[in-house]
């Protein structure tokens, strides 16, 4: 399909300053008078010879407008607050796991406290069970110290300023 300057890179996709830098370097193409003519599939030739037939100009343009809208979309998700920054998810994770082991780490102290006045298994089971019910009922419930609060905050006016 034979078409004038305007008409390629509407069909291309592309600037006429990319048309003529194309000519420059030696695209196919015709002139009647003062106007240039492209054939469509020469020039998707040259264009798959220049880079070694790996590159489609046409679907890579297709993929580089796809991936605009996806980055659109994901920072539109940020900023309605469905999306958060995964520093800000991997602080959060960490200080919940901080939280759960210093639970669990007390839990022996508790317990031995108790189970050394016992003398009946069934006795010290119940008593470790409740503990530890109990302790998966605090982590359950459980907010973070102000420490970890105030760590996750400032982490968190960090990455509002970074996006």
């Amino acid at each position: 399909m034979k078409l004038n300057r305007t008409n390629t890179a509407a069909e291309l996709d592309v600037s006429l300053t990319t048309l003529d830098y194309w000519r420059r370097k030696g695209c196919p193409y015709t002139k009647e008078g003062k106007t240039v003519f492209f054939e469509l599939e020469e020039l998707q030739e040259w264009l798959d010879d220049r880079s070694g037939g790996e590159l489609n100009y046409t679907q890579e343009r297709a993929k580089l407008t796809k991936l605009q809208a996806e980055k659109v979309s994901l920072e539109l998700d940020q900023q309605r607050g469905s999306l958060i920054p995964m520093e800000l998810a991997i602080a959060t994770w960490q200080a919940h796991i901080g939280n759960a082991r210093a639970k669990l780490l007390a839990l022996p102290p508790k317990v031995a406290g108790q189970v050394i006045a016992m003398d009946n298994y069934l006795e010290i089971e119940q008593l470790v069970t409740s503990l530890i019910h109990e302790t998966l009922n605090e982590l359950a419930s459980d907010e973070f110290s102000e420490e970890q609060k105030s760590h996750i905050a400032s982490l968190a006016k960090e990455l509002e300023e970074v996006y």
